[in-house]
């Protein structure tokens, strides 16, 4: 009977830390949404949240690793998220793997759409650099690369590919997400594989 109480008292324990976490979290961001971050103070959420001081000190150490914390949250589901695709399919087919890899990541943005629509329309500070540092590290443990493609450095291949992406991502959530996962992914595999100038010639033979 009492290990049972222990458990149930460690469930409401548990309970409580996740309401005090998610009061915290939601005051934290309608606070971002008002202001800079700069301009955020540690009393200005506890009052949002309703809790005092001593309960936030107890779960993070200043408004700093709040925000840090809420990141890791969302790049962890990312890297879980990656974790699960095999490059072996990219070999199989290679617009729909990229397609699929796309929509993968731009799911983890609309499961925590609040959170990117904070970062990139009322902060507008762009998505984290560990987002993208993520998605290259996840493609490097499963290819090997040469040191240069063509005549381009693989590190300056990198910082095209998923700069383009970022900012392609960055738009999709200014514009209010309208176009589905699918059209968006298909827009970055085209603009990808077949290049902004090469697009741009073909239409301009279409107008000569």
């Amino acid at each position: 009977m009492c290990s049972l109480n222990k458990k149930e008292d460690g469930k409401m324990e548990d309970r409580r830390i996740r309401k005090t976490k998610e009061s915290v979290k939601t005051a934290y961001l309608e606070l971002m949404r008002e202001k800079p971050f700069k301009d955020i103070t540690v009393n200005q959420i506890t009052e949002r949240a309703d809790i005092n001081r001593g309960t936030f000190y107890l779960h993070y150490l200043d408004k700093f690793d709040l925000r840090d914390q809420l990141e890791t949250e969302v790049l962890q589901q990312l890297e879980q998220c990656l974790s699960e695709r095999k490059m072996e399919n990219l070999l199989a087919g290679t617009k729909n793997y990229s397609i699929e890899l796309i929509e993968l990541i731009l799911q983890v943005i609309i499961d925590n759409k609040e959170f990117f629509e904070i970062l990139l329309i009322y902060q507008d500070i762009g998505l984290p650099q560990k987002f993208s540092r993520i998605i290259r590290d996840n493609i490097e443990r499963q290819l090997e690369f040469p040191q240069y493609l063509d005549i381009v450095p693989i590190n300056y291949y990198f910082a095209f590919i998923v700069n383009a992406q970022t900012g392609l991502i960055k738009e999709w959530v200014k514009n209010g997400m309208k176009e589905s996962k699918y059209d968006v992914a298909s827009y970055a595999y085209t603009l990808a594989y077949k290049g902004p100038l090469n697009l741009m010639q073909n239409y301009l033979k279409t107008q000569g």
